[in-house]
């Protein structure tokens, strides 16, 4: 050997490693990972590594939850997008149904709707630690096409999809709406799909809500159901108990005392062994904003008091309140959907914005430049306040100049957090609450899906796919001037993927 290469034997030996960094640099690194497959692979490399997962691990929680539930300042949501894959076939969607499996660390999606015309039957899995989409090529008996289904998990590791709707032709003109009955499982171990037939179940149904309860069994309530009479479909408030796919059995259940009003996509949640929640949803004749608490023991439905029942700032409004899925944050005993915002822009902001086109807002935001400013904010609502003044003055001069007949995108299409305090659920007074939030970035937050999206809790993250929105564009200020009432224009898009975390935890 010589002497030259001995020297670069001995720097390269000397040359620091990830193993020499210190602590506070290692977990400063440690909180851009996934709290996925990524926590697992840094714990196996040392014990130092070990226990600093640990730490990162307990800080992400914390802080996710912890400022999720803050009462007295703003919560600054920190939003990431992606791209749907390019050399697959993911075709943008809405009203489908999707269940979160944390053991797989998968989010998975079955069909839903194209268009008013068209649903799907592809099925589709999220790899949460590498965030890529896969298609499921499954054998057994696979769905028909449908939406509006609901799809759980049970205790064994199965997913049971039940009900839905489609569109089917009569003639060569003419469409109709079919409901589906049919109860399929997919077996995560065998990749298959099983149909359970039974003569007692509900029948057709769809816009209803599930969720699993003690001892495998699932309950089903509300949704749009055919009357023997009546052709069209009308909500229901009918409550039914499936016993698992071992003995499948449906049994109505029988209620003693007030119901709810029938209803349809609403949101249910299994808060104990024996008591679901369910919130939202809209009935025949008007928009259901009430909260109602069930109990299997009794067979009793109890309304729950909303503390601020009135329309404000802190709930939804009555337009999208119908359509909105809800998600559940059980370690903060929150309620949590995405809505736009209800106040119109003030001058100075339609004249800030008016010159400028903002259509490719999302696609800019995921630049450096952008998730470098956002990632660095505060919740602080002064600093809120002051970093978008500073983001809009820097970014002003490359936003590209409006030459369109439209010269400004109303704001409320940027999606605000709505959350619905339950920590007074079980208390002897018991009454839920709409907390204060303040809007989320204009820039950041997906404009793309404000209806009919799916929203899901994962490890210290919230995961809202697809969904449609109608996006309100004001003609040209000259034209409105001249006309007595402010013309819109109502546009329909399809939806995207996106992942949200408190604003301090970036992705």
């Amino acid at each position: 050997m010589s002497e030259n290469d001995e020297k670069c034997l001995s720097s390269s030996s000397s040359r620091p490693t990830m193993l020499d960094l210190p602590e506070e640099i290692l977990l400063r690194i440690f909180q851009f990972l996934l709290p996925y497959d990524d926590y697992s692979s840094i714990r196996l490399v040392c014990r130092q590594w070990s226990r600093l997962s640990h730490v990162v691990r307990q800080w992400r929680q914390d802080q996710f939850y912890k400022n999720f539930s803050l009462n007295d300042r703003s919560v600054s949501i920190h939003w990431h997008l992606c791209d749907p894959p390019k050399r697959y076939n993911l075709i943008p969607r809405f009203s489908h149904s999707v269940c979160y499996v944390d053991s797989k660390r998968s989010l998975f999606v079955f069909g839903g709707r194209r268009d008013l015309t068209t649903s799907l039957n592809d099925f589709w899995r999220l790899d949460l630690s590498t965030r890529s989409w896969e298609r499921i090529l499954a054998t057994g008996h696979y769905p028909p096409p449908k939406c509006s289904s609901t799809f759980v998990e049970d205790e064994n590791g199965n997913l049971i999809l039940f009900g839905g709707r489609s569109m089917v032709f009569v003639d060569d003109v003419h469409m109709r709406e079919q409901l589906h009955s049919e109860l399929h499982s997919f077996s995560l171990e065998k990749n298959s799909w099983t149909i359970h037939p039974n003569l007692n179940e509900p029948g057709p149904i769809c816009d209803h809500s599930a969720s699993m309860m003690n001892e495998n069994q699932m309950i089903v309530f509300g949704g749009s159901m055919i009357n023997d009479e009546r052709i069209v479909a009308e909500p229901t408030n009918f409550l039914w108990k499936w016993t698992g796919i071992s003995t499948n059995i449906w049994t109505k259940i029988s209620i003693e005392g007030v119901e709810p009003e029938p209803r349809k996509g609403h949101s249910q949640f299994t808060m104990t062994d024996d008591q679901i929640l369910i919130v939202g949803g809209s009935s025949s004749t008007r928009v259901c904003r009430d909260v109602w608490l069930f109990s299997l023991k009794t067979s009793q439905w109890t309304q729950i008091t909303i503390e601020n029942s009135q329309l404000n700032d802190f709930s939804p409004s009555n337009e999208d309140f119908g359509y909105l899925p809800f998600c559940f944050i059980r370690r903060s005993r929150l309620l949590i959907t995405f809505s736009r915002l209800k106040r119109a822009p003030n001058e100075h902001q339609r004249d800030v914005y008016s010159r400028f086109d903002f259509s490719h807002c999302d696609e800019k935001f995921r630049r450096e430049d952008f998730s470098s400013s956002i990632r660095n904010s505060s919740s602080d609502e002064n600093d809120e306040t002051t970093r978008r003044r500073t983001l809009t003055t820097q970014r002003r001069t490359h936003l590209p100049t409006n030459e369109r007949k439209y010269h400004f995108i109303d704001l409320s299409n940027s999606l605000q957090i709505y959350r619905l305090d339950l920590s007074n659920l079980f208390e002897s007074n018991s009454f839920v609450r709409w907390l204060p939030s303040k809007t989320t970035s204009i820039f950041g937050s997906p404009t793309r899906s404000s209806l009919f999206y799916s929203l899901s809790c994962a490890r210290t993250e919230l995961i809202l796919f697809g969904g449609i929105e109608k996006k309100k564009l004001q003609i040209n200020r000259r034209c409105v001037e001249h006309s007595e009432n402010s013309t819109y224009r109502s546009l329909t898009s399809e939806g995207t993927l996106a992942f949200a975390t408190i604003s301090t935890i970036p992705l």
